[in-house]
């Protein structure tokens, strides 16, 4: 069993230090700006909790008809514990609303294994060329959109790069 636990001030360097390891300076924040997404009342930010014991960390935004998987990672030590697909399903389960999030291109073992994931969990992968807008600047960086429960409509995925952008990636919006 797991649970999501909310990132406080008190746990946020410990899981930023996470979100380093896990994610390329091109696909994360500066650390001052991730914390400001803190104040942001669409912006969740957990770390996945087993047993009284944290195993990774997801952010998502809570968006108008969707949620944005942002970050999810598990601890490098605690993969293929069946860490990552809990954490989908608590979210499938607390929100029911489609969920979309962004991976990388399937090029190398590693991606092909991560696409491989999100579509056993019933997500689906969108054809659309996409890039990721850049958080520091500069071109953004080329990934897939993965749509559940059902593939993106082009309005729909018009809608995606609209609210994100407005929210994610500006972190504009109404704050706490």
């Amino acid at each position: 069993m797991i649970k999501f636990e909310n990132v406080t001030e008190k746990t946020f360097s410990a899981v930023y230090e996470k979100m380093v390891a896990a994610f390329p300076l091109e696909e994360r924040r500066t650390f001052s700006n991730q914390q400001k997404c803190l104040n942001n009342r669409s912006f969740e930010f957990y770390e996945i909790i087993h047993e009284s014991n944290p195993v990774g960390f997801i952010g998502l935004w809570n968006l108008n008809g969707f949620v944005f998987v942002e970050h999810l990672a598990i601890d490098e030590d605690k993969r293929s514990g069946g860490f990552g697909t809990k954490a989908i399903e608590l979210v499938k389960e607390k929100y029911n609303k489609p969920i979309i999030l962004e991976a990388e291109a399937p090029v190398t073992p590693q991606q092909i294994k991560r696409i491989s994931f999100y579509e056993r969990l019933g997500f689906n992968v969108n054809d659309y060329p996409y890039l990721q807008p850049s958080y520091h600047g500069g071109e953004g960086v080329p990934l897939k959109i993965l749509s559940f429960p059902s593939p993106l409509t082009e309005a729909e995925l018009v809608n995606f790069k609209k609210e994100t952008l407005n929210s994610a990636y500006n972190m504009k919006g109404d704050k706490k």
